[in-house]
This record gives C-alpha cells, sequence and structure tokens, in this order.
C-alpha cells in the first residue's frame, strides 16, 4: 500500500530526476516541462493524489527518485520500489496567447498567469524564494485573455480557472485586473474562477472581485513573523502582517467560510510559527496551505536546502487535524487549494477525517 503522505513529501521537497531515455520521449511530448522555475514543474498524479514535481531545477538532479518511462506507462522509481504516475493531458491548440499560458493542474482545473510583470521583482525588493522570471512586461489584455479562454471552452470542457501570477504595478492595480478579467469571463462562462493575488489596501475591491464574479480567493502571507518576512520579502512586507489578517478576515465575510486561503511556505522559516498561524487562519475560516521551499535555479535563496519532508509532515499533520476541526475541507473551495498539487494537507486531512 502506498503511503501517499510520505511519497509525495518526499517528491514535493525533493524532485525527482529523469532516465535519459524517458527525457528524450518527454521533451517532445512536454517540453515545458524542462523550463526552468515554479511555472512549469510537472503536474502529476500518483494514486489520484494531484502532485507538482520539479526535474528541471539542479537540485531535483540529486533526488533519489528517477522518472522513468516503462512499456506499462511512466513510473518513478526509488530503490526497489515504483509508482506508476499520470501526467495531466495537455490542453488543445487554439492558437492563442493560452496555448503558452494554460496548464492542467488537476481534472477540470486549468492554471493561468496572465502577468509575469511584478512590482517586487527588483533586487532589493524581490521575494527570496521566488522563481518567476519577467517574459512580459504588461500583462495579457483583458479581452485577449477572455477571448482565448472562450475559444478555448468551446474545444474543451468548461473547467474551473486558477488565476495567478506578478503583481505589476501595485496590488490595487492588479485587483482592477482581476476585477476586469472575471467579468469578461462570465459574459460567456459561469465556471468556477479562483484568483491569487497579493491584498490591495483598498480592501473595498474584494467586494468588487466577489461582486464581478470570483469565486474564491488566495492571498499568501508566505512568512509568518513580520520581522522574518522584511529579510525574506524586503518588498512584499510593505503589505504588513495586520494588513493580511484584515484583508483575509474581509474575504470570509464576502466569499465565506473555506472560500479563502493563504500559503505559508515551509523549510525558510521556524515550524512552530507555521503551525501557530495555521490555527490562527483555520479559525477565522481561512484555508491555510503549507507549501515547502525548494531552491529552484532562479530563486536568490537557490543555494539553501530544500524543506525537509519529515518537517512538512510534521507541519502538515497538525494543519490537517485544524481542517477537520473547523469544518475546512479542501472540497469547499475550488482551484488550487482544492487541487492541492503544491502540498499535502489534503491528504492529511482526508486521513484525519477517516481516522476520527
Amino acid at each position: 500500500m502506498i503511503d501517499i503522505i510520505r511519497l509525495k513529501a518526499e517528491l514535493l521537497c525533493l524532485g525527482m530526476s529523469v532516465h535519459p531515455e524517458t527525457k528524450e520521449v518527454l521533451q517532445k511530448e512536454y517540453p515545458h516541462f524542462f523550463y526552468k522555475g515554479f511555472i512549469d514543474a510537472v503536474n502529476l498524479k500518483i494514486n489520484n493524489s494531484n502532485i507538482c514535481v520539479s526535474i528541471a531545477e539542479n537540485y531535483s538532479t540529486r533526488s533519489p527518485y528517477v522518472l522513468k518511462k516503462t512499456e506499462q506507462g511512466y513510473f518513478v522509481f526509488k530503490d526497489n520500489e515504483k509508482f506508476k504516475l499520470e501526467f495531466f493531458e495537455s490542453l488543445p491548440a487554439t492558437n492563442t496567447v493560452l496555448d503558452d499560458l494554460a496548464r492542467l493542474h488537476a481534472d477540470s482545473c486549468i492554471n493561468i498567469w496572465p502577468s509575469t510583470s511584478c512590482c517586487y521583482d527588483t533586487p532589493e525588493k524581490k521575494c527570496k524564494f521566488c522563481s518567476l522570471e519577467c517574459s512580459n512586461n504588461t500583462p495579457i489584455p483583458v479581452e485577449e485573455l477572455c477571448s482565448a479562454i472562450k475559444k478555448l471552452f468551446s474545444v474543451y470542457k468548461e473547467s474551473t480557472l486558477n488565476f495567478s501570477g506578478g503583481t505589476y504595478l501595485s496590488p490595487d492595480n492588479m485587483v482592477d485586473y482581476w476585477i476586469s478579467v472575471v467579468k469578461g469571463v462570465r459574459e460567456f462562462s459561469s465556471c468556477p474562477i479562483a484568483i491569487e493575488f497579493a491584498p490591495p489596501s483598498n480592501l473595498n475591491k474584494l467586494k468588487e472581485l466577489k461582486e464581478a464574479g470570483a469565486n474564491a480567493v488566495i492571498m499568501n502571507l508566505e512568512i509568518a513573523d513580520s520581522t522574518l518576512r522584511k529579510k525574506i520579502c524586503p518588498g512584499k512586507s510593505s503589505i504588513t502582517y495586520e494588513h493580511y489578517h484584515n484583508a483575509l478576515k474581509k474575504a470570509v465575510e464576502l466569499f465565506g467560510w473555506g472560500q479563502v486561503s493563504s500559503v505559508l511556505i515551509g523549510g525558510i522559516q521556524p515550524t512552530e510559527h507555521i503551525i501557530a498561524e495555521c490555527e490562527k487562519l483555520t479559525k477565522m475560516g481561512v484555508f491555510p496551505t503549507i507549501m515547502p521551499f525548494r531552491p529552484m535555479d532562479n530563486c536568490d535563496y537557490n543555494f539553501l536546502k530544500s524543506c525537509d519532508p519529515d518537517d512538512l509532515i510534521k507541519m502538515s499533520n497538525k494543519l490537517g487535524a485544524m481542517l477537520v476541526k473547523y469544518k475546512l475541507s479542501p472540497f469547499l473551495q475550488e482551484g488550487c487549494t482544492k487541487c492541492g498539487g503544491c502540498s499535502i494537507e489534503n491528504e492529511c486531512y482526508f486521513s484525519k477525517e477517516k481516522n476520527k
């Protein structure tokens, strides 16, 4: 029987290397797997669990896990064990901007990054864990993006849209962009929409986003301690801890219990800080996600070690119990939270729910 929590924690933290013959095949079938950075990490499924695994980074070449293609399909091998995996299908070509932007991260969940330009992406301000590289100076124009999504939905089933990306110009400016995108999509689709963004200074914009038709929102605190946040996120930490909590509380009031999420990053801050923050957030009706730090080649912290899988399991098990206690099922929220590919608290939640 697969210990999916252990397996997933190790794959998230350690990545996997690729057998040379398999690499030749994958480069033809899925060339973006070998682009560096978090956006293009491999999204796959093992035993019905979604997992986001790096194979293109230097740290992943040292992983004890090796990806190989066999006559029976793709497997990841470790010592004498092997685990069958499935890649998510490629979306159909639309001959639009979406062909380079949209990726399936889970069954019926399309992830789209319309902006790689970020106001915090400077040597003085960039978050130390961030591997985002600017490939477009401005976000994809709203009309062009929505037209492309409409064309995709004409040839592919309507799915959850999960939007993310760099914070163009300012948090307020970026939320205005998302409001316009949601309004544009709502002209032709009622699909679930989840959006990841930094909290705006004007929290009334959250109400505008809700009224536009967004279903779920994700505002990532990332580092719990304010002093440490200033060191690790020198630009983004200008948004205070208190403002994050005010924004998250306001979002729960607007979007509902379990419809709001916030990422915390394991491995670069004390585990006790993360556990304490998870307790605060779950009590508010916010679903915390503990994402392990991975030393992506393009991030400033590429010299550090990955988050320890044992630490990730310890924190996530405690979070799983909190999620059960406060009735925060991952299935309440569409998008990143329901997908759960970048973390293991969903598996921990279901394990705790099953055994309570």
